[in-house]
């Protein structure tokens, strides 16, 4: 009998078998009172193909190109670091704490300025002394945004907070930030970004060759 051939049975049913070469198991159940017969039919488990897993496909950058993972290790120096007391005189919820400085590099022997931070902290817990912080840490490639909880302020405990997005290479960075205090005016901060994308036209000039703008005159200042 060739493959696709049909042939039936006493009762009448009608079986295949070998169909395009893949042998199929066939059951007959006995109906009283019926001529026919019922026939379940189900593939050989060997048969079963596994389902293919759709492959990863890895981030790329708006050129085509792979994004890339850095690690970028700075001291932050500060410059500023200020206390601001709202509301009710002493420490309460609402005082904030202000900082800027600028950014060395902690890689090699030599620290040289690669940029600079700021941002500030708002007190929202009173007995672990902590509050929500938002800060901005401007390099050569763009900007990375942190943001993310303290305690200890203003010289704040050991602390990973995240990075919330950037400008520039790091304008769809994602990943944390690693913060220790060295003491009260130097932190050492070390950044694990995601998907930083090639450098543009666009982002050539360098941010410290930018016009620093002129302070507003401020009334009794």
């Amino acid at each position: 009998m060739n493959a696709g051939e049909t042939r039936h049975d006493r009762n009448g049913q009608e079986a295949t078998l070998n169909i395009a070469g893949r042998p199929f198991i066939f059951l007959a159940v006995a109906v009283l009172g019926c001529s026919a017969g019922l026939a379940l039919i189900g593939p050989a488990s060997a048969d079963v193909a596994p389902r293919k897993t759709a492959p990863t496909v890895a981030p790329h950058t708006d050129d085509g190109s792979p994004a890339k993972s850095r690690t970028i290790r700075v001291e932050a120096q500060l410059q500023v670091g200020e206390e601001i007391d709202l509301g009710a005189t002493g420490r309460s919820v609402g005082d904030q704490f202000v900082f800027s400085g600028n950014l060395m590099s902690a890689e090699g022997t030599e620290g040289h300025s690669v940029g600079r931070i700021g941002g500030f902290c708002v007190i929202d817990d009173l007995e672990r002394n902590a509050g929500q912080c938002v800060s901005t840490a401007v390099l050569a490639g763009g900007q990375i945004t942190i943001q993310g909880e303290q305690a200890g302020i203003p010289a704040p405990s050991p602390v990973v907070n995240a990075i919330t997005g950037g400008t520039g290479e790091f304008r769809k960075a994602r990943g944390q930030v690693s913060q220790r205090v060295l003491t009260p005016a130097t932190w050492r901060l070390t950044f694990e970004v995601s998907d930083v994308q090639s450098h543009q036209m666009g982002d050539a000039r360098d941010p410290f060759e930018a016009p620093m703008p002129t302070p507003p005159s401020l009334p009794g200042k």
